[in-house]
């Protein structure tokens, strides 16, 4: 199996099972015996294929006499991936994109659809693989050109207007950087920076605290293995150095997984105190495990438990408390395209990020502190949550609010609020 049947398999669980992308292409990739370049080109076809799925919908329309609904599942996505080479993938050749693309129809297609998928192709070739956007002004175009979905193209235009809208999803269409957190307890940034250097990988400081580096083979790095770094965008490291916990502190982290915020506390806090880490899920109680051992972290504590449940052990019993909630993700569509294809439903999720900040907030001392953090820029989920929880708890009080972007702020989409409980 090559790279490119690997991603039709992939893609067609993505798109037909219901299955993340990221899960999908593990399972494929894990018996799909690729080397290193061929793993690269395939995972660029997904990720890639996923992203600019209304976009490469759209081209298919043009030049297919075949309605879309018409078209078998697989050739769909052959011509998908075939058209996706074609515009974005630079060092494709365009006789590769489409031979490929007519084997792969011959071999997953019905009797003919190779020649319908090299029609379509060389077609699209001839026209010199320059798509024709539409130019109306509507969501619609936008929804084309950025490769979203109407929906959604809407309800980011309705919240910034349309240039703001244009600038967010384009960046969020963008490769996010390669950020790394110095392990403090190890080494600093500036002395990781000397030593990616001397493996030979290109590196810088960024903001003063983070490393940002060229892609490298993160699990094969034996700095990573040492627990020398750990992977963390700005936005993440923010919400707990915003929280900023101190030595011999307890701290809660609510939804913790799979552990990037509670390893930066318990690392805040040079190893000493307690760091309570929680999550829903079991296997995901192992990561969190997982990092705290490779970092060299024995203040970090997990336990299985919903964050939305009340626990009447906790009450009033921690200095600091995290809630970094559940959300709708759209600050992280670079990261997880799969989002571009869900519907977008923040009401869903709201009445949950206010139990869990709820919760969050009974388990504080009196004087401590509390940040509340998304991965979002849906002012629902962010402004409106603590705006409402202030509102009804005047015990509390804001003392910092911050919305990262993607497009000004090179970072993944994140807001923080960080609020103290009165004495």
């Amino acid at each position: 199996m090559d790279a490119r049947e690997t991603a039709l398999l992939t893609l067609y669980d993505v798109f037909y099972r219901d299955s993340y992308s990221n899960l999908a292409l593990r399972h494929r990739l894990s018996y799909a015996d690729l080397g290193r370049e061929d793993t690269a080109l395939a995972t660029s076809l997904v990720y890639g294929t996923v992203s600019r799925h209304f976009t490469l919908e759209y081209v298919i329309r043009q030049y297919s006499k075949v309605k879309l609904k018409k078209i078998d599942k697989y050739v769909k996505l052959i011509l998908e991936i075939g058209i996706y080479q074609l515009v974005f993938m630079d060092k494709i050749p365009q006789s590769a994109a489409v031979n490929e693309s007519v084997k792969l129809a011959k071999k997953y297609g019905r009797r003919g659809t190779d020649g319908f998928v090299n029609a379509v192709l060389r077609s699209f070739c001839r026209d010199g693989c320059v798509i024709k956007y539409p130019d109306d002004g509507t969501d619609r175009d936008l929804s084309v050109k950025y490769s979203y979905s109407e929906e959604m193209t809407s309800f980011f235009v309705k919240i910034f207007g349309v240039d703001r809208a244009k600038s967010i999803m384009d960046a969020l269409n963008g490769v996010p950087p390669l950020m790394l957190r110095a392990n403090a307890l190890k080494t600093d940034a500036g002395e990781l920076v000397s030593l990616l250097s001397e493996r030979g990988i290109a590196a810088e400081i960024f903001k003063g605290h983070l490393v940002k580096a060229d892609g490298f083979d993160i699990r094969a790095s034996d700095l990573y293995r040492n627990g020398y770094f750990t992977v963390q965008d700005q936005g993440a490291y923010c919400a707990s150095a915003v929280l900023c916990p101190k030595e011999g502190e307890s701290v809660l982290d609510m939804c913790a997984a799979p552990g990037g915020k509670s390893t930066h506390m318990a690392e805040l806090m040079r190893g000493t105190g307690t760091v309570i880490a929680c999550d829903i899920h079991e296997h995901k109680i192992k990561l969190i495990d997982d990092a705290a051992a490779r970092l060299g972290l024995s203040n970090i504590h997990t336990r299985l438990l919903d964050a939305t449940e009340k626990r009447d052990r906790f009450l009033l019993q921690f200095d600091k408390v995290l809630c970094d909630v559940p959300c709708s993700g759209l600050g992280i569509i670079r990261r997880k395209p799969d989002i571009k294809l869900k519907k977008v439903d923040p009401d869903s999720l709201i009445n949950i990020q206010s139990a869990i900040l709820r919760n969050g907030a009974d388990y504080l001392r009196p004087g401590g502190e509390l940040v509340y953090s998304t991965c979002t820029i849906d002012p629902s989920e962010n402004e409106g949550v603590t705006g409402s929880f202030l509102k009804e708890h005047r015990g509390y009080e804001r003392v910092f609010e911050q919305t990262l972007y993607p497009d000004t702020d090179m970072s993944d989409g994140f807001y923080i609020c960080k609020m103290i409980k009165k004495v």
